[in-house]
């Protein structure tokens, strides 16, 4: 009996000292990668989180956001692959950014079909603008051009650039490319100065300007446009097209224990539903969205892009 109780006690220690025990987890501080430099949207969501994530993990740890730019965010996300798969290094995701290259045949050092996903933190849905002075005055008038609309956007590749050319060729738009701007604030300024017709962004990014009276809006790709008298893409009858928008997703290396996947999910899904967080981040809302549905939303992303890998290699 001595024998058997004592077996038993050794069997409970190991068990609980073993690598995947989520009583363990975690053990360190956690690196919550951010593949772009400070500043921007990425970075602000990620600082915006981590914190919180450090009162709802399990252990105190402290939870370091880390910029590992370059590279359009391919180096960051390449460290992450490089991490060993024990939960102590996630990264935020940009879907279709990410997507994007592997899609269109680029060499990447990860595989989307591989991440241990964990969590959605938000996503922004597009609208498409024209500047405050241009003639265009409605989405029939884009339809009634007798030319391509030139759209102002950030390079081949980007976000921006996917949201442009998917958007535009569902619609039935002819349209042409005019690309090397660095960012959102330089292509809408090139909008509004009439470089170009018009552009494809974020609903909260273009908000600012249209509430200063800078660009006018023409459809929106929410389900229910925020914006007074502005149809959405369901209405203009591109049903395909809601939604679409720009993904901000958590994942770890492969590979990582579901033990400690689900720690990380909780502690991410209870960060968005703590009441003093919401209240901080009211003005850029978080989407919260669990492990699976995170990995389900991938699935379709990439599913949705891949019928358009003509039109964005420039063959149609």
């Amino acid at each position: 009996m001595y024998r058997f109780a004592f077996a038993a006690v050794a069997g409970l220690a190991i068990s609980l000292s073993a690598p995947g025990a989520s009583h363990a987890f975690p053990e360190k501080d956690i690196t919550f990668i951010i593949p772009y430099s400070p500043g921007g949207g990425f970075d602000r969501t990620v600082r915006a989180i981590a914190p919180y994530m450090e009162k709802y993990l399990p252990k105190k740890v402290n939870v370091i956001p880390k910029n590992v730019s370059g590279a359009g965010g391919r180096k960051g996300i390449a460290q992450l692959f490089r991490a060993k798969a024990d939960g102590h290094t996630i990264a935020v995701f940009n879907i279709p950014g990410m997507a994007i290259p592997p899609i269109m045949g680029e060499k990447v050092n990860y595989d989307l079909s591989k991440v241990s996903w964990i969590a959605r933190l938000a996503r922004g849905t597009y609208a498409l603008a024209v500047g405050a002075k241009s003639s265009i005055k409605s989405f029939d008038d884009v339809k009634k051009l007798d030319r391509p609309l030139k759209i102002t956007t950030t390079g081949q590749g980007s976000t921006g650039f996917t949201a442009s050319v998917v958007a535009s060729t569902v619609m039935g738009i002819s349209h042409k490319m005019l690309t090397g701007y660095k960012g959102s604030k330089q292509f809408i300024l090139a909008a509004v100065r009439g470089d170009g017709d018009a552009v494809y962004t974020l609903v909260t990014t273009i908000r600012k300007y249209h509430q200063a009276g800078d660009v006018r809006l023409l459809a929106s790709f929410e389900a229910k446009s925020s914006f007074p008298g502005v149809p959405t893409v369901r209405e203009l009858g591109y049903t395909e097209l809601e939604g679409m928008g720009l993904e901000r997703l958590v994942g770890g290396p492969p590979g990582v224990p579901a033990d400690r996947v689900k720690i990380l999910e909780q502690a991410m899904l209870k960060s968005m539903a703590d009441p003093e967080f919401k209240a901080k981040t009211k003005k850029r809302p978080f989407l919260p969205a669990s492990a699976a549905d995170t990995g389900g939303r991938v699935d379709e992303v990439l599913k949705f892009y891949l019928k358009y890998k003509s039109a964005l290699a420039g063959k149609g």
